[in-house]
């Protein structure tokens, strides 16, 4: 497994993977922990997410396999999740756990981490749906910009389809939505409103603190 590591701030890491493969089984166990309907917050192993996760996916359950490595190709996560696979909860780790693991360990709280990979299409649009997240997560002042913005509009139905089609967790849904509506909010069935994603765009841009990130072979 080959990966780059840089900061986008002083408190958001990025991560870059060549396959869609690698960063997926790297970051599933750490993901899932913070955002899975079933098993957020909770201690698993590999086998047992996977049994899961065919059964309940919607490409899982057309297909009778295991599809996350095929489903999922960015990520992101804040940096409390990493603690209970610090202490061995999690143990066994993986080769790819550790040597994730270990890229952090001396890093100070609380940082966001987000990863990427190659291979993806819409790459840019892709990185600036997860360093939205990063930025909910490490500003106070952007989380409640963005707040303020989500309370005067009806972003139920968002919410409905990042539930059901998605299989996000109730906890995280504001994220989501704010997330999704500055970039990859086409992948909606219901559309995100237009001034929603212009007005989360501003605020986005106001609090971009570093240039622009290129992920190609020259990063």
């Amino acid at each position: 497994m080959h990966l780059k590591h840089q900061f986008l701030t002083d408190r958001i890491h990025l991560l870059v993977f060549d396959t869609k493969k690698d960063i997926a089984s790297t970051f599933l166990r750490f993901q899932e922990y913070y955002e899975s309907p079933k098993f957020r917050g909770k201690i698993f192993s590999l086998e047992e997410f996977k049994e899961w996760y065919t059964k309940n996916s919607p490409n899982g359950k057309k297909t009778g396999t295991f599809t996350y490595y095929l489903d999922w190709g960015s990520f992101n996560i804040p940096s409390y999740v990493l603690k209970r696979f610090y202490a061995g909860d999690f143990n066994p780790l993986s080769a790819q756990e550790k040597k994730f693991l270990k890229l952090f360990k001396n890093e100070q709280e609380p940082f966001y981490i987000i990863g990427i990979n190659r291979e993806a299409k819409y790459l840019d649009q892709k990185l600036k749906h997860e360093i939205a997240h990063g930025l909910f997560y490490t500003s106070n002042d952007y989380k409640k910009e963005v707040h303020k913005i989500l309370s005067v509009f009806d972003i139920e139905p968002i919410k409905q389809e990042l539930r059901k089609e998605m299989g996000y967790h109730e906890k995280v849904l504001d994220d989501e939505v704010q997330a999704y509506s500055i970039a990859l909010g086409r992948i909606f069935k219901m559309p995100i409103p237009k001034d929603l994603s212009v007005k989360l765009r501003k605020v986005y841009q106001k609090y971009l603190k570093f240039k622009k990130i290129h992920v190609g072979q020259g990063l």
